[in-house]
């Protein structure tokens, strides 16, 4: 396991989603008289988390993203390495995994996460390097889903894709060039769909080693979407399939 440095979480339903998953929290900052924040106070009490109800100028200092009166700071979120991704591999009948190759906007990482958490994406892998920090807005962006999704990281995505392709997990490459349609493809039970960036793409050399590569047909003038919308549709159609 390895860990992300110690940093704020802000917004309601995030840090509710942290002292729902017993993420430790060193402290809780709540604005004064915020009748918003009822609800969660009854929880931080119960947990017997340090808390300070402060003005609102002090949370802005704290930070200048949309914190809605809370803010709080928690412990580093544990990842898996690629030890611990080769146990979630074994013995299980039904995978559904998501390869992140470049996703590097804070907002897509979290928006796919959440997308990932509605459809009971068993695993999230991501590379060290060139993708998107696990930072505050990160987990504002996926509403504290990120506490419910095991996330791994590799030094390379290939390692991973390597150790799938070992594991009889199917490859599903995603690209606006792949000649399947989104909607002929039969998924399989074990399968891990790969994810690029929106500028790039999936990189051509880990859609080479992929199984199938598959597109969403769209019919509008604009050629692409946003990639955390693309996502969203992928897992959508793996679900309506085999559940």
């Amino acid at each position: 396991m390895s860990s992300e440095k110690e940093f704020l979480i802000y917004g309601k339903r995030a840090v509710y989603e942290a002292i729902e998953n017993d993420i430790e929290i060193d402290k809780v900052f709540l604005q004064k008289n915020n009748s918003y924040l009822d609800n969660i106070k009854s929880k931080i009490h119960k947990k017997n988390i340090q808390v300070s109800f402060v003005p609102i100028e002090k949370l802005n200092k704290l930070t200048k993203n949309n914190h809605q009166g809370i803010v709080a700071t928690i412990s580093p979120i544990s990842t898996l390495d690629i030890n611990g991704l080769e146990g979630k591999l074994k013995n299980t009948k039904s995978l559904l995994i998501l390869v992140l190759d470049g996703i590097t906007d804070t907002k897509n990482f979290g928006a796919i996460i959440r997308s990932a958490e509605c459809f009971d994406v068993d695993l999230i892998i991501i590379p060290k390097t060139g993708s998107s920090p696990i930072n505050g807005e990160t987990i504002k962006s996926s509403s504290g889903a990120i506490f419910n999704v095991p996330i791994c990281k590799v030094n390379h995505i290939k390692d991973a894709i390597f150790l799938l392709k070992e594991n009889e997990i199917n490859l599903v490459g995603t690209s606006d060039k792949g000649l399947l349609s989104l909607y002929e493809h039969k998924f399989n039970s074990r399968t891990a769909i790969i994810i690029g960036s929106e500028g790039q793409g999936v990189n051509k050399s880990v859609l080479k080693l992929c199984d199938q590569v598959v597109n969403i047909v769209m019919q509008g003038k604009i050629s692409s979407l946003n990639v955390s919308v693309a996502t969203g549709i992928f897992l959508s159609e793996f679900r309506r399939q085999l559940n």
